[in-house]
């Protein structure tokens, strides 16, 4: 039984941000790029800034130099698993970009049935997310690769192709700022792929990227046997 109701279920789009989530906001954004995509008790989330720099000429990690592996760290990427306890809603990340301490959980309100509303439980912003997929349209899939992390979420023609990183060894500060870490550290922690792709006769092709350079590629869905599956 999924701890989701089937009503979260699909591809979102966050068309604002502010805070605080009462009164005249201190903070807006409408420009930064986010997706959400629910797949049954599975989500994956994307958030691509605006100040995006140039990746001219950058076909992998290792063609970065090191303000462009910073950027891609401090970018806000994840998957895991969702749980919706009424009116709360908790996402549990299982890859994440970038790591903190704090638990995301947020209040929601459907302010129809393809708009939603999510706030912080004390106030401290306000978020605003438009269905882009028709609901009820499709049946969630999710894909796991040997170690139970989601890779591939989907739900229609649009899904989520998640890569974790490796393991870190342990001197590596996961919770430090990407500006403290040696290049070689920003590239352990960059080595994050989570991918929007939607679906064309032609086969799946990457929409957003936390990688710029996937772009407009090809990619596949992994438990199937050929790319336009």
């Amino acid at each position: 039984m999924s701890h989701v109701p089937t009503r979260y279920h699909g591809l979102w789009r966050r068309t604002l941000y502010a805070e605080p989530a009462e009164g005249e906001p201190g903070f807006v954004d409408r420009d930064t790029q986010v997706f959400w995509l629910q797949a049954g008790d599975w989500h994956a989330d994307l958030r691509v800034p605006a100040d995006r720099p140039d990746f001219t000429g950058v076909a992998t990690l290792a063609d970065c130099d090191r303000d462009q592996l910073a950027w891609i760290a401090r970018q806000t990427a994840f998957a895991g698993l969702t749980r919706v306890e009424g009116r709360f809603c908790t996402w549990h990340r299982l890859v994440d970009l970038a790591p903190t301490l704090d638990k995301d959980i947020g209040e929601m309100r459907f302010v129809d049935e393809n708009t939603l509303e999510e706030c912080h439980p004390r106030g401290l912003y306000r978020e605003l997310w438009q269905r882009v997929t028709l609901a009820h349209t499709a049946a969630p899939r999710a894909h796991f690769d040997e170690t139970g992390l989601p890779r591939w979420l989907q739900y229609g023609d649009h899904a989520m192709a998640i890569t974790p990183r490796v393991a870190l060894d342990s001197a590596h500060e996961l919770l430090a700022g990407a500006e403290t870490l040696s290049k070689t550290s920003l590239h352990a922690r960059a080595a994050v792929e989570v991918s929007l792709a939607y679906r064309t006769p032609a086969g799946w092709h990457v929409r957003l990227s936390t990688w710029p350079w996937r772009e407009g590629q090809s990619t596949r869905d992994p438990s199937r046997a050929s790319p336009g599956v």
